[in-house]
């Protein structure tokens, strides 16, 4: 019976370190699984960052560039129409002090009509 416990208990002990061995191996495989998954996520990201991100910021800075030169244009524009509405404006001005003193104002209405078509 003494030498029969000592094998039984060997028999035993192996038996639980042949469960110990099949649960490492299931948590290697675990393990594997999740290695395999973490680097299908890092093929997604950079696919995600690439293809999506990157043209969207492409995009953005091209749109970014746009606006900013046609307000620049928009500003040239409008500065040089200002400039020639003042001058017409003070040349219409002066037109009319020219026909408030003159004997003839009717010869500065058809200027000043003109004056009024430009700024239109």
């Amino acid at each position: 019976m003494e030498q029969f416990n000592p094998c039984l208990r060997n028999f035993i002990a192996m038996g639980k370190n042949y469960e110990k061995a099949l649960s490492r191996d299931v948590l290697f495989q675990m393990a594997e699984v999740h290695r395999q998954i973490q680097v299908q996520l890092e093929e997604m990201l950079k696919c995600f960052h690439n293809e999506l991100l990157s043209e969207l910021e492409k995009k953005v800075e091209l749109d970014a560039r746009y606006l900013t030169a046609a307000l620049k244009k928009y500003q040239m524009e409008h500065k040089s129409k200002g400039e020639s509405l003042e001058k017409c404006q003070g040349e219409l001005k002066k037109l009319r002090r020219k026909s408030q003193g003159s004997k003839n104002p009717s010869k500065y209405g058809e200027k000043e009509l003109q004056r009024l078509i430009e700024q239109v």
